[in-house]
C-alpha cells in the first residue's frame, strides 16, 4: 500500500510540474514552428507533387525484401528435413531471380540514372 501512495504522489508531482510549465512558460508563436509538418511536404502547396518513380520502386523493393527477411525467420525449424531445405532453396532462388531482374533492367543503377541527366 505504501508503494502505491509513493507512486501516486510522484505521479501527481510530475503532473503539477508539467502543468506549471505549460501554463507559465511562453511558447514560441512563430509560424514555422507552429505549422504542421507532413512527410517533408508543405501542406499549403499543391497536392499533386511530382514524385520520382525510382524512389517508389526503391520503397517497393525495400518492402519486398523486408517481407523476405521476416519469412526467413522460421528457417532453422525448416532445416530439420530435406523438404524444408528444398523449399528454402526454391524460395531463395525465386528472390534472387527477382533481384537479378531488377539489376539487369537498371532499376538499382542510381549512378547511371543521375549521370545521364546531367
Amino acid at each position: 500500500m505504501l508503494y502505491l501512495v509513493i507512486f501516486e504522489s510522484i505521479f501527481l508531482v510530475f503532473v503539477v510540474y508539467f502543468l506549471f510549465l505549460m501554463v507559465f512558460l511562453k511558447l514560441s508563436s512563430l509560424v514555422e514552428v507552429m505549422s504542421s509538418y507532413e512527410c517533408g511536404f508543405d501542406i499549403n502547396s499543391l497536392a499533386r507533387i511530382v514524385f520520382s518513380y525510382r524512389f517508389f520502386l526503391l520503397a517497393i523493393l525495400f518492402i519486398i525484401f523486408d517481407v523476405e527477411i521476416s519469412l526467413m525467420l522460421p528457417v532453422p525449424y525448416l532445416m530439420v528435413s530435406y523438404m524444408g531445405v528444398i523449399v528454402f532453396c526454391l524460395f531463395m532462388f525465386i528472390l534472387l531471380l527477382g533481384l537479378m531482374y531488377e539489376y539487369f533492367f537498371g532499376s538499382l543503377d542510381w549512378l547511371h540514372f543521375y549521370m545521364s541527366k546531367e
